[in-house]
C-alpha cells in the first residue's frame, strides 16, 4: 500500500507542477484537465518504456517516477499562486437545484464505490482481458498479450492504454482492490470536461452544470462505475480533446494543440472503436492549423502538425505499431477493405463478423430511448434540443462554433450506426455527452424558462436514479444523497478552509483505512464472488469452482479452456500461472499465426466453436498427443474446463473428452454442471 501511494503521489506532484506552469491560473477547468492529461500520460509512457524493454519491474516504475519528479522539481520554477482546483463550490452553494443534482450524483456514486471496494470484479471484459493482461505483464515483465480463447479473439490485439492504467493500480497491491475503481476518476474528468465545453460555448454556469449532471446520471453510463471497462475512459478523453480543441479555436495557443494531442493519443490508445471519433476531431484540428498557419507561416503548420502526430503516436500508437510489426496490419484482426480493394489483410472480414449475431431491432430508436438505460434526459432535453438547434442553423441564428457543436453529436451517431461494427450503446457515450450541451445552447438564448428547466432536470434525475440501483442500494443511496443535500454546503465550506497539514492528516487516515480494507479484500475475495452473481448474471457454478481452485492451489500452473474467463483462476495475490494450451503444434496459438482463419459468428453458439476447429483457424487439426506434450512442457498441474456456454447447450470442448478418456493422466478433482477441474497425475 505504501508503494501504491508513493507511486501515485510522485506522478501527481509532477502533474500538479506542470499543470500549474502551463495552464492559465484563472481557468480552473483548464488546469484540472491539464493535470489529469499529464498524470495519465506519465503512467502510460513509464509503463510502455519498461514494458517494451521487457523490464517491467515495480522498482523500475518507482525509480522512473522519482527521476521525473526530481527533474520537474529542479527544472520548473513556479510562481506562488493561490488559485486551486476547486471548480464547483461557488455555484453549488447558491443554487438548490444544482445542490440537489450534485448531492444525488455523489450519493449514488459513493454507494457504488463502497460496493466495489468490498467485492471482487464481475464485468465480462475485465475477467476476460482488462485484468488478465496486466497480470500476465506483471508475471512476464513485458507487454505481450496472451490469446483470448473461444469467444472474441480480438482483445489480444486491442490498444492497451486502459489495461495499462489497471496495471498501474494493481501492481503495487498484487490485487485489483483499487484497480476495480479504475474508471471512477474518469467520471470526474468527463463531468468537468463537459462542463468546460459548455462554458466555452457561452452557456451559463448553472446550465453547464445541468448538462454535466444529466449526462453523468445516464443509467447506461453511470452503471459502468461498477465494472472495470474502458468506455468511460474513452469518453473522458474524447471530451478532453473537444475541450482543448475549442480552446485552440478561440485562443490559438500552442499549449492547446499540445494538450489536444496528448488527449487524442490517450483516446486512440484506449479503444479501437474510438478511432473514427478521433479522426473527426483530428480533421477539425488540422483544418484549424491550416487556417491559422498554412498561408502565413507554412513551416509552423508543418511543425505543429508533425509534433501533434508524434505526440499522438507516442501516447496512443503502441497497439497499432505492434499489430503492424507482428501482423502487417495496424487494425488486426479486422481486414480493411475499401471499394473492393484489400489494404490490410485480417481474419475478421469487416462488419459482417460482428453483425452476424446482432438481434433484429438493435438500432431501433424505440429500443435506444426506452429499453437501454439512456435516461429520461435524452427524450426531454437532447432530442428536442438537437431539433431546435437544427432549425436555428437553417435560420442562420447560431455562431459557427455552436453549429459545429450541434452537428458533431449527429455525426457521431452516424459513425456509431454505420462505421463502428458493434452497436453497443457504450460506444455512443461521446456523442451523447456532447449532445447534452445542445439543448442548453438553445435554452441559454431564452432566460424565461428557468423554473421549468429546473423542474424538468429534477424529474430526469429522479427517473434515472430509479434505474441505476437495486432496492437496497437505492434506499441507502437516497439516504446518503439527502444527507449531502442538507449538509453539503457546510461540508464544502469546511473543506475549502482546510490547511495543507490538515489535508495530509485526512489523507493519512484514509490510507490506513484502505490498508485494512485491502487486507479484508485479500481474505474474503473468493468468498464474495458468489454474492456477485446477482450483480453480474454470472453463473453460480463458476464462482464455486473459482473458490475451490483458490483454496486448493499454492502457486500452481493452470491450463484453461472453454469460456474466456481466466482472471479468477489466478487466485489470491495472483499466486497461480494461467494459460491456454494449444491442441496443435502451434503453441502459443496466437491468431496471427493462422492467416487463413475465417471467423464467422452467428446466433448458433456451438457453430462458432466448430468454426474455430476448421482448417486455417487456431484450433485446427486437434491432436491429443500434441496437446498432452504442450501441457507437459508448461508443467501443468490443473486443467480448468469451462463449458462452452453457461446457460444453454451445455457442452464441453474436445479437451474435456480427452481428459475423461485418459484417467491415467487426468484425475477429476472438481465437478459440477458447467465446470470440470482435472488434476494432472
Amino acid at each position: 500500500m505504501i508503494v501504491f501511494f508513493l507511486l501515485n503521489a510522485l506522478v501527481f506532484l509532477v502533474s500538479y507542477r506542470l499543470a500549474k506552469r502551463f495552464s492559465p491560473a484563472e481557468n480552473k477547468t483548464y488546469r484540472f484537465l491539464t493535470l489529469t492529461v499529464i498524470f495519465y500520460s506519465q503512467i502510460v509512457v513509464i509503463l510502455l518504456f519498461w514494458g517494451i524493454q521487457g523490464k517491467l519491474y515495480l522498482e523500475n516504475l518507482v525509480l522512473s517516477a522519482l527521476i521525473i519528479f526530481c527533474i520537474s522539481f529542479f527544472a520548473l520554477k513556479l510562481k506562488k499562486s493561490n488559485t486551486g482546483y476547486f471548480i464547483l463550490p461557488e455555484e453549488i452553494m447558491r443554487n438548490k437545484t444544482v445542490i440537489f443534482c450534485f448531492s444525488l450524483l455523489v450519493g449514488f456514486a459513493l454507494v457504488k464505490i463502497a460496493i466495489n471496494l468490498a467485492n471482487p470484479p464481475f464485468g465480462w471484459d475485465c475477467l476476460n482481458y482488462h485484468f488478465t493482461f496486466p497480470v500476465e505483464w506483471m508475471k512476464h515483465k513485458n507487454l505481450q498479450n496472451p490469446i483470448t480463447i473461444n469467444d472474441d479473439l480480438g482483445p489480444s490485439y486491442y490498444p492497451i492504454n486502459g489495461s495499462l492504467i489497471y496495471l498501474w493500480l494493481a501492481y503495487p497491491l498484487q490485487n485489483v482492490f483499487m484497480a476495480d475503481l479504475g474508471q471512477v476518476p474518469f467520471f470526474v474528468i468527463g463531468f468537468i470536461a463537459l462542463y468546460g465545453i459548455c462554458r466555452s460555448l457561452g452557456i451559463s454556469r448553472e446550465y453547464s452544470l445541468y448538462a454535466s449532471c444529466l449526462f453523468s446520471i445516464t443509467p447506461n453510463y453511470f452503471k459502468q462505475m461498477e465494472i472495470a471497462y474502458v468506455d468511460v475512459m474513452a469518453c473522458a478523453w474524447f471530451l478532453a480533446c473537444a475541450y482543448f480543441l475549442l480552446n485552440f479555436y478561440y485562443q490559438n495557443k500552442p499549449r492547446d494543440a499540445v494538450f489536444f494531442s496528448f488527449s487524442l493519443g490517450l483516446l486512440i490508445g484506449t479503444k479501437t472503436t474510438a478511432l473514427p471519433y478521433a479522426a473527426l476531431l483530428f480533421v477539425i484540428f488540422t483544418f484549424l492549423l491550416f487556417k491559422l498557419y498554412c498561408f502565413r507561416k507554412p513551416r509552423s503548420f508543418i511543425l505543429y502538425l508533425a509534433l501533434s502526430v508524434l505526440l499522438i503516436t507516442a501516447i496512443g500508437g503502441y497497439g497499432y505499431i505492434r499489430n503492424f510489426i507482428q501482423c502487417g496490419n495496424p487494425f488486426y484482426p479486422l481486414q480493411v477493405q475499401f471499394l473492393g480493394h484489400t489494404f490490410f489483410k485480417g481474419v475478421y472480414y469487416g462488419k459482417s463478423v460482428y453483425t452476424a449475431h446482432i438481434a433484429p431491432g438493435t438500432y431501433a430508436l424505440g429500443k435506444i430511448l426506452f429499453h437501454e438505460g439512456m435516461g429520461a434526459g435524452l427524450i426531454i432535453f437532447v432530442i428536442p434540443g438537437i431539433i431546435l438547434c437544427l432549425i436555428n442553423i437553417a435560420r442562420r441564428s447560431l455562431s459557427i462554433e455552436k453549429i459545429f457543436t450541434s452537428l458533431i453529436p449527429v455525426a457521431l451517431y452516424l459513425i456509431w450506426r454505420y462505421v463502428i461494427p458493434l452497436p453497443n450503446l457504450r460506444y455512443l457515450y461521446p456523442g451523447l455527452a456532447l449532445a447534452y450541451a445542445v439543448p442548453f445552447i438553445v435554452l441559454s438564448k431564452n432566460g424565461h424558462y428557468k423554473i421549468a428547466v429546473r423542474i424538468l432536470v429534477i424529474l430526469c434525475f429522479l427517473a434515472s436514479a430509479a434505474e441505476i440501483s437495486n432496492r437496497l442500494e437505492l434506499i441507502s443511496s437516497l439516504f446518503l444523497s439527502a444527507a449531502l443535500f442538507f449538509s453539503g454546503q457546510n461540508i464544502l465550506s469546511f473543506l475549502s478552509r482546510l490547511r495543507v497539514s490538515t489535508w495530509l492528516i485526512i489523507i493519512t487516515f484514509s490510507a490506513f483505512g484502505l490498508y485494512f480494507l485491502n487486507i479484508d479484500y485479500n481474505k474474503n475475495e473468493y468468498k464474495r464472488y458468489a454474492s456477485m452473481v446477482k450483480y453480474s448474471g454470472f453463473w453460480p457454478d463458476a464462482t464455486a469452482a473459482w473458490r475451490w481452485l483458490n483454496e486448493n492451489t499454492t502457486g500452481n500452473n493452470i491450463a484453461y479452456v472453454g469460456r474466456p474467463v481466466p482472471f479468477p483462476l489466478y487466485g489470491t495475490n495472483f499466486k497461480n500461472n494461467v494459460f491456454y494450451v494449444s491442441v496443435n503444434k502451434t503453441d502459443p496459438a496466437m491468431v496471427h499465426y493462422f492467416p487463413d482463419g475465417n471467423y464467422s459468428w452467428g446466433a448458433d453458439f456451438m457453430e462458432l466453436h466448430k468454426n474455430l476447429e476448421q482448417a486455417g483457424n487456431y484450433r485446427e487439426h486437434p491432436d491429443y498427443n500434441v496437446w498432452l506434450a504442450n501441457l507437459k512442457r508448461r508443467n501443468t498441474d490443473y486443467l480448468f474446463v469451462y463449458s462452452l456456454h453457461q446457460t444453454k447447450e451445455i457442452a464441453f470442448s474436445i479437451e474435456d473428452t480427452w481428459s475423461k478418456n485418459n484417467p491415467d493422466k487426468f484425475r477429476l478433482a472438481f465437478n459440477n454442471s458447467t465446470i470440470h477441474i482435472y488434476k494432472m497425475k
